[in-house]
Parts: C-alpha cells; sequence; structure tokens
C-alpha cells in the first residue's frame, strides 16, 4: 500500500489498519461483525479501511493476509534454503562465470582501489565482501550510506571500480548512486539476482545468481544471500591468483 493512501487515513482507520496488519492471523480466522467488535469500531469504518488498502472485500484482505503467511511458513522451512542452495551450487558454477570472473579480474587488476556498496542487508555483505577482499591482498573499502554524495567529488576517480551488491537490482538509491559514479567515470560490478534489473544494465558487468526472490509482507526482501557470499569468495580467491 502507497504512503499517499496511509496518510488519507482518519485517525479511526489509522487504528484499525495498525490492527489489522498486527494480527494476520485473527483477521483471517475472524468475520467482519466479530472484528470491528475486537477493534471496537463499526464493521462499515472497517471496510472503509479495508478498500483505502486496495481491496475491493474483507474476503479479498483474508485470502491476500493467508497467501502471505503461507509463504512465509513455507520460506522459513529449513528444507527450503537447502532446497535453494543445492539448485545453486548443482550448476556449473566455474563455467557458468568463468568469462566473467576473467573480465573482472581485468578491470580490478588495472584499477588503484575497489569500493563495495550496497544498502540494507546488501550493506552489511558489501562490508563482508571488502574485509575479504583485504584478506587477499586488495585494496578495498566499503559504503552503506544511500544518500552519500558521490556526485560532489571533484578528485579524479576514475581508476575506482564499484562493486555494488543489489537483491532487486530496482532500489532507487542504488541506483541513484550507480548514476552518480558512472558520470564520475568509474567502472561499475553489479552482483544481482537477475541480468535484466536496472542496476544490471546500468553496470558495466553483472554477475547474476537466478534464484527464487523471497519477499515477504511489508516488502520485506528475505531472497537467501548465500550465492553473494560464494561469488564474493570466489572473485577474492580467483583475483589473489597470478
Amino acid at each position: 500500500m502507497s504512503q499517499r493512501n496511509i496518510f488519507n487515513f482518519t485517525s479511526t482507520e489509522t487504528d484499525i489498519y495498525d490492527f489489522l496488519m498486527s494480527h494476520k492471523d485473527e483477521v483471517i480466522k475472524s468475520n467482519l461483525r466479530n472484528l470491528a467488535k475486537t477493534i471496537h469500531v463499526s464493521p462499515a469504518s472497517v471496510l472503509r479501511c479495508i478498500k483505502k488498502m486496495g481491496f475491493n472485500s474483507f474476503y479479498e484482505l483474508k485470502f491476500d493476509f493467508r497467501n502471505k503467511l503461507q509463504a512465509i511458513q513455507v520460506y522459513c522451512q529449513s528444507d527450503h534454503l537447502i532446497d535453494i542452495s543445492r539448485d545453486f551450487f548443482n550448476r556449473p558454477l566455474l563455467d557458468q562465470y568463468q568469462n566473467t570472473i576473467t573480465d573482472i579480474k581485468n578491470v580490478i587488476e588495472n584499477s588503484k582501489m575497489v569500493f563495495f556498496f550496497g544498502i540494507g542487508t546488501s550493506g552489511i555483505l558489501a562490508e563482508y565482501g571488502s574485509r575479504q577482499f583485504a584478506n587477499f591482498g586488495i585494496n578495498s573499502f566499503y559504503n552503506k550510506d544511500p544518500y552519500y554524495p558521490f556526485q560532489l567529488i571533484e578528485k579524479d576517480i576514475s581508476s575506482t571500480v564499484m562493486i555494488v551488491l543489489s537483491v532487486s537490482g530496482e532500489t532507487h538509491e542504488v541506483i541513484k548512486q550507480i548514476t552518480s559514479l558512472k558520470n564520475l567515470k568509474c567502472k561499475i560490478i553489479s552482483i544481482t539476482n537477475t541480468s535484466y534489473s536496472m542496476v544490471a544494465k546500468l553496470s558495466d558487468i553483472n554477475l547474476s545468481y537466478n534464484i527464487g526472490e523471497e519477499v515477504f509482507p511489508d516488502e520485506i526482501n528475505a531472497t537467501s544471500q548465500i550465492p553473494v557470499i560464494f561469488l564474493l569468495e570466489l572473485l577474492a580467491r580467483e583475483l589473489k591468483k597470478k
């Protein structure tokens, strides 16, 4: 739901919305009349709130909540994570990435510094990647600030390589930073889930790992990052080779 709709809520509708979002199990099991009684509002008020949330009926809201909760239950099962990992590591990974890894090695070996960038979970992995590169003697740093003013840099940083991590490859702040860095003539290497995302298309070189995306309610992206860790480790070790 967009923030615009939230801002259009009355104070009563805001209370209803907060209850619905924090009591999904109860909403699924309840009927409209009993739910309204629990929240201490009228059924009509609940319906108005639901329609502002983008649903046509109470049943449609329940259906959406039920599907999302079932998806979370599947994603949270350990077997699901094992299946994702098995699917990824059963691929001929070295053959799949060999040419791209060679291109990345050539770019980094001709650069003066490697800079990792990401936000959220990708920011944490950017820090990890930077440290792992340093462990193998590669001059590298990281930045997790989505609003860092790269566009104000006047010094020539064209010999810097930026490795950008982004699961969706569509995060507005990441795209904006890449645009600023490209204007500064930085080489952009990205690691994303798909090769057709905007971040991938803006990059000079892209590594994509192509696994099932897992997005929980409230747009929480919980897609496994095991492939990203593998690719960072692989890059660091390949760069160490002479």
